[in-house]
């Protein structure tokens, strides 16, 4: 009964095929700086929707003009965690020694990247897990890619 509200996939050109999951879309995006990033798109009962279609089809190439926030962003997180391990504290899980934003790169992995509105706003979020904290994703929103 229930395969008469299931969703064709959805196939796009450029981005490929998604499966509809919940109230998402569902496919990959590879990042060539970054790697391959679970896609996860807001849409209809029939399609992505079109607006998040679009900022995922512009962001492998506009990545690179976000990786100075992303690195420093991912240095913050990191920083309490060395901070714990030098004062003898458990944190839970191996702590990699990192000593700039420019040197986090070896030590996250993509996760997924998610396009939905937020208040309204279409945003867009990078996920990373990343080798210090092995329970949570570190992820990083932003608006419209276009300029």
């Amino acid at each position: 009964m229930f395969e008469l509200f299931k969703s064709e996939p959805f196939r796009d050109r450029q981005l490929g095929e998604f499966r509809r999951s919940g109230k998402h879309w569902k496919g990959s995006l590879l990042v060539p700086s970054c790697g391959m990033f679970r896609l996860v798109l807001v849409g209809s009962h029939k399609a992505p929707d079109p607006i998040a279609l679009e900022l995922a089809k512009e962001l492998p190439d506009r990545f690179k003009s976000l990786v100075p926030t992303i690195q420093t962003g991912m240095f913050e997180h990191y920083a309490p965690y060395k901070e714990a391990i030098d004062a003898g504290e458990e944190t839970g899980g191996p702590c990699p020694s990192i000593a700039n934003p420019q040197a986090v790169w070896p030590h996250v992995t993509p996760a997924h990247i998610l396009v939905e509105p937020i208040q309204g706003v279409p945003t867009v979020e990078v996920a990373f897990r990343v080798a210090w904290d092995e329970e949570h994703t570190v992820d990083f929103r932003t608006g419209s890619l276009s300029s």
